[in-house]
């Protein structure tokens, strides 16, 4: 099989994983590793970090998702600006593209990667699942389909455990045990 079609396959199943998941970039985030970071739902890099497509300085084009991914995260200007030119980006400079969703200096990073998924990882895994599938398909269905989708979503959710139980908590004044469902 064609490497670009395995790496896309690899990258696809990343991007629909049902749980969130969390690129952290340190040094050159450049070809494959750019293709895997722009496939994960949040990301977060050091500022010296550099990241960027890099293909077209070798004349080579990248098959697993850039061009589809990178325009719906930064728009199409800035995507063809990366693209095109095959410019690197600092952490810093990636965070102000919109490209990343936070950059550190080196020696802040993992407490920033661990306070960052703090605010992830308390959530019931049930509505992180609907909620992330219903945003990865948001840039792709029309307004009326999208309204059906969500209203479907509320009910499977009120009628989940999870939804219960989140309710049973507030009224409660306690914190939620999630079931997961």
């Amino acid at each position: 099989m064609d490497v670009a079609v395995v790496s896309a396959k690899v990258c696809d199943r990343l991007y629909s994983m049902s749980t969130p998941s969390v690129a952290v970039l340190e040094g050159y985030v450049t070809a494959g590793g750019f293709e895997l970071m722009i496939s994960c739902d949040f990301a977060i890099a050091s500022d010296d970090a550099q990241i960027g497509d890099f293909h077209i300085r070798r004349a080579l084009f990248g098959g697993a998702g850039p061009i589809y991914r990178v325009p719906r995260m930064i728009g199409i200007r800035k995507t063809k600006e990366l693209m095109l030119t095959g410019k690197l980006l600092s952490g810093v400079e990636a965070a102000d593209f919109d490209l990343i969703n936070k950059s550190a200096p080196a020696e802040e990073l993992d407490a920033t990667v661990e306070e960052f998924i703090s605010h992830l990882t308390d959530k019931s895994p049930f509505q992180m699942r609907i909620t992330k599938m219903t945003i990865d398909r948001s840039l792709e269905a029309d307004i009326q389909s999208l309204m059906v989708m969500e209203h479907l979503a509320v009910g499977v959710t009120l009628n989940s455990k999870d939804a219960a139980e989140g309710v049973a908590a507030f009224l409660e004044k306690r914190e939620p045990n999630w079931k997961g469902r």
